[in-house]
């Protein structure tokens, strides 16, 4: 993606908060569902969408969006991933390698595979995007919304090919987590892939071919992750964010 297309942000950011719904609302507004599941003990729900007419298979990951998962997600170590043969974050891949067992049967060989999700789902289908591409199948532009990143510099490396893009509020701490230093001296620090569009204030938006947000201490990330942080990663506020760019023209890029 060279410059933001916000009506097709607009469209994968309607999956990533179908993604939090029930199944019948899922069902109703998603016609082209073939598969809706929640993964047992873990409680992510996904759900998958194929269209005939042009050969697209879409999931959708539901995420987390609160202060105690927040926390939690922070608090995992880096681990090997052998499959993969780069370090990850131990939770989120254990999450996705769930996912990826659990959805296996339903995907479509010949099809292209698109993927979103919102906090913890967009860090599962980032994994799963990863699982997808090592098995041969046709990944697809995916988009993302307030990630946590997962894994550091050398799977990024490894895997920064990946037709990835996140969406991230400027004022949501999430996409920051686990904040630089924390295992920096084990296997470097965490960092993000794909390229990045920051939504600001006043209907404007900064594009990055990368990653580029503020190194923070973990000090200062704790101190700013409060009640309005939070309601910055809540996606509801990314919709309406999305949406404010609809049918305006976009001459307001912030560099």
């Amino acid at each position: 993606m060279n410059t933001p297309d916000f009506n097709l942000i607009s469209w994968f950011a309607q999956r990533a908060d179908g993604a939090y719904k029930d199944e019948a609302f899922i069902r109703k507004h998603f016609p082209n569902t073939t598969r809706v599941a929640i993964l047992k003990g873990i409680d992510v729900q996904y759900f998958v969408e194929y269209d005939e007419r042009t050969n697209l298979q879409m999931v959708s990951v539901r995420g987390t969006a609160n202060l105690k998962n927040a926390k939690e997600d922070a608090e995992y170590t880096e681990s090997k991933n052998l499959k993969l043969g780069i370090y990850v974050h131990s939770g989120f891949d254990a999450d996705a390698n769930l996912l990826y067992q659990d959805i296996k049967p339903y995907l479509k060989k010949t099809a292209k595979i698109s993927i979103t999700g919102h906090s913890l789902g967009a860090a599962i289908s980032t994994l799963l995007m990863m699982y997808l591409h090592q098995d041969n199948y046709d990944v697809g532009q995916s988009i993302n919304f307030g990630q946590p990143k997962v894994t550091n510099k050398k799977g990024v490396i490894a895997f920064n090919f990946l037709p990835l893009t996140r969406v991230v509020d400027e004022n949501d701490v999430i996409p920051l987590v686990p904040p630089i230093t924390l295992f920096d001296s084990i296997h470097g620090v965490y960092e993000h892939l794909g390229d990045e569009v920051i939504l600001l204030d006043n209907q404007q938006y900064r594009y990055l071919n990368e990653h580029d947000a503020e190194r923070m201490s973990v000090g200062s990330f704790w101190h700013n992750l409060g009640h309005e942080s939070i309601e910055d990663h809540y996606m509801a506020n990314y919709l309406k964010r999305i949406n404010n760019f609809i049918g305006i023209p976009l001459n307001n890029p912030v560099t």
